[in-house]
């Protein structure tokens, strides 16, 4: 058997590139990346839940809606701040001006 190497590195990136992206930059954006599909899921089910609860006034969608919140351990406060301080939850602008005036008041 012969000794083989492998090349391991993304297509187009060459070992230069790759080792001047220093591991916190990568790992910062491995944060960013999770903190937007946070932000997606806290959206996706404020608007099912907009639907279910105030649309369609479906006390069963609304009550294993509220228990997906619970199951996956969000923010019950965050969910409840965008179902009733957003005018148009189709707006995604409006929406994430909303969270972050959540967020900032969390954190403060």
């Amino acid at each position: 058997m012969t000794d083989q190497q492998v090349d391991a590195l993304p297509s187009g990136l060459t070992q230069g590139e790759v080792s001047r992206t220093p591991l916190t930059d990568q790992v910062l954006a491995g944060e960013e990346c999770r903190a937007r599909n946070d932000r997606q899921t806290y959206f996706s089910l404020a608007r099912e839940l907009v639907e279910a609860q105030f649309v369609m006034a479906d006390q069963e969608l609304t009550r294993r809606l509220w228990q997906e919140v619970g199951d996956r351990n969000l923010e019950m406060g965050r969910i409840i701040n965008l179902l009733y301080c957003c005018s148009s939850h189709e707006d995604e602008s409006e929406m994430v001006e909303v969270d972050d005036a959540f967020l900032q008041l969390s954190v403060s």
